[in-house]
């Protein structure tokens, strides 16, 4: 599974999950569809602890102006969740984008949820749901990047019916 993500309009969350070996026009399709979707001040949680790249710096600084397009919209929390062994991709990323919004590495999932939620919500658990209780979000869109291919994901209820 080289990249899925998964966007979250109630929860103004974007999800992005990457596996195994990662190519270059794997991450470009992602951060084409993140402009696309025009979610730029959701928060976004990227784990990455099972991937690799080969991305360069210049190939980085592309990236992040694909993902930032023209919008001067603020650029919501972005959470890495890496493998302390590479984290050469996220924190050449983080370097390059830190001024746009807030930006942090991590090993552990739960702490780049809690995180993110943090900053976006200033602290307010019950701002990340607004007011749903949790309720999962119908609206989500899944999808899938494998090479320069895309593909909608169904989604289903977090919740068994």
């Amino acid at each position: 599974m080289p990249i899925y993500m998964e966007i979250s309009p109630l929860h103004r969350t974007v999800t992005i999950v990457a596996r195994g070996k990662i190519a270059p026009d794997e991450i470009r399709g992602m951060a084409q569809q993140i402009f696309e979707a025009k979610v730029r001040p959701f928060a976004k949680i990227v784990e990455v602890a099972g991937a690799t790249t080969e991305f360069t710096l210049d190939q980085i600084v592309r990236l992040a102006e694909i993902m930032r397009g023209a919008s001067n919209e603020k650029r919501g929390p972005i959470a890495f969740v890496v493998s302390s062994e590479r984290t050469a991709f996220p924190q050449a990323f983080a370097n390059q984008t830190e001024e746009e919004g807030p930006i942090r590495l991590f090993t552990n999932l739960r702490e780049a949820r809690t995180w993110a939620e943090h900053v976006q919500h200033g602290g307010d658990p019950g701002a990340a749901n607004d007011g749903q209780g949790g309720m999962s979000d119908p609206r989500r869109l899944g999808v899938m990047f494998r090479g320069a291919r895309r593909r909608g994901v169904p989604v289903r209820s977090l919740y068994a019916a």
